[in-house]
């Protein structure tokens, strides 16, 4: 499996309900928000299936940015828990 970092730009707040399904999408994968729009995933496919298929809970006009994490560095500036996630979801390089 491969991590994936996910971070993005609304358009409304995220405690909009029209971001509703994006965020339990999120928290179905067992994702980890490590900061308020940034978001820790594991999963197999590629960042760019990633990033297709958690667009289509996106608005247009939003932004939204997937990429690998192929080393993890741990710091101590995340949410709480974001070291204890990254140690029980490795990077597979």
């Amino acid at each position: 499996m491969t991590i994936f970092t996910l971070t993005y730009d609304l358009n409304k707040e995220e405690t909009s309900a029209d971001y509703k399904p994006l965020i339990d999408e999120l928290k179905r994968l067992k994702a980890h928000k490590y900061q308020y729009s940034a978001w820790l995933v594991n999963l197999d496919n590629t960042a760019k299936q990633v990033h297709d298929h958690f667009r289509g809970f996106m608005d247009n006009n939003d932004a939204l940015w997937v990429s690998e994490l192929t080393k993890v560095h741990h710091f101590s500036g995340a949410k709480s828990g974001t070291n204890d996630w990254l140690k029980s979801n490795p990077p597979a390089r």
